[in-house]
């Protein structure tokens, strides 16, 4: 049987599927090709007869994607991040075929954002996903989002300066001084920070189970944090960043604790996500190994160790340097 225009052949689990795709439209058609049942519903799309809820649209995609595997393994945070670019995508092109989508729009919405790089360079980054999800379905061969160049956006976070961390440690009490000390002692994300509750506490240090890599790491406390912790009243039974009623702060609201006491500092620059930096900084400094810093920061890649700790490190092996420099010149 020779094959008709616009029909194309599924396999799944050694079952074949049959589908009909044209303008916008993707129906499964009856299994077998030579049946009259298929002759008669090829025909009928092909005359214009198709639902029209059955076209392929953006919407249509990322209601699939939110009901896969795929999904449900992100991180809540995660998937709060992505929420926002799928809502931006939902209102903006959701009842466009992401078939028709080329390359060159992909850029277009990426620029027509700039003004605010960190979301802008995420509309790529979230087509490429969906592009990716439209392929396992079949619904199309290609993924015009992928590899698409980010906008730059600075040198990002950065650790903080010895003197700002001073600054901060002088001027700061109550929950944001609690946080600054959770994160810089740590090492760990802000989101992270949100979980941690006081039975965890064990052996002068605490377990955390990082919620982007599920990782479960024991971190031993710094002296500094080990202080800060006994003077910490405690509001709730459970959660230690808790409010004066008990309830555990979330991301936001630790957040802005955090970003009251900096803006009143002028550290604005300073984020508390550069605390993490800073901490795996001040462990590159004391002469940790990639290894060593990964067991307290928990990256499990150790090329992001370098690039959290690059800076200290060059700097603890430019004293090396110059101190091997300086004891040849006395020699």
């Amino acid at each position: 049987m020779v094959k008709k225009k616009f029909t194309s052949t599924k396999k799944v689990k050694g079952r074949l599927y049959q589908y009909f795709r044209k303008d916008g439209l993707y129906v499964r058609l009856p299994d077998d090709p030579n049946s009259e049942e298929y002759d008669r519903e090829y025909w009928r799309l092909m005359r214009g007869g198709g639902d029209h809820a059955n076209k392929i649209s953006f919407d249509k995609l990322i209601e699939s994607y939110k009901q896969s595997p795929k999904w449900d393994r992100l991180a809540p945070r995660t998937k709060s991040d992505y929420s926002k670019i799928l809502e931006y995508l939902s209102d903006t092109i959701g009842k466009k075929n992401p078939t028709k989508m080329r390359r060159s729009s992909v850029i277009q919405a990426q620029m027509a954002n700039r003004h605010r790089a960190r979301f802008a360079n995420y509309i790529p980054h979230m087509l490429s996903i969906l592009f990716e999800h439209a392929i396992d379905l079949d619904w199309q061969r290609d993924n015009p989002a992928k590899g698409i160049e980010k906008i730059k956006t600075g040198e990002g976070h950065k650790p903080w300066s010895q003197s700002a961390i001073a600054t901060f440690r002088n001027n700061a009490h109550g929950l944001a001084l609690l946080a600054f000390e959770l994160a810089l002692g740590t090492g760990q994300r802000a989101s992270d920070l949100t979980r941690m509750e006081w039975q965890d506490i064990e052996d002068g240090g605490i377990w955390v189970t990082q919620g982007k890599t599920k990782a479960r790491l024991w971190i031993p406390f710094t002296d500094r944090l080990t202080t800060v912790l006994r003077q910490t009243q405690r509001t709730s039974l459970r959660h230690i960043l808790a409010d004066q009623h008990g309830r555990a702060l979330n991301y936001d609201q630790v957040q802005k604790k955090v970003m009251a006491v900096r803006e009143n500092l002028g550290l604005k620059e300073f984020s508390l996500h550069g605390l993490r930096y800073s901490a795996a900084s001040e462990l590159a400094e004391a002469g940790c190994t990639d290894q060593q810093i990964a067991a307290i920061t928990g990256h499990k890649s150790l090329s992001m160790v370098r690039k959290y700790s690059k800076g200290a490190s060059q700097k603890r092996l430019a004293k090396e340097a110059q101190s091997l420099r300086e004891r040849n010149v006395k020699e």
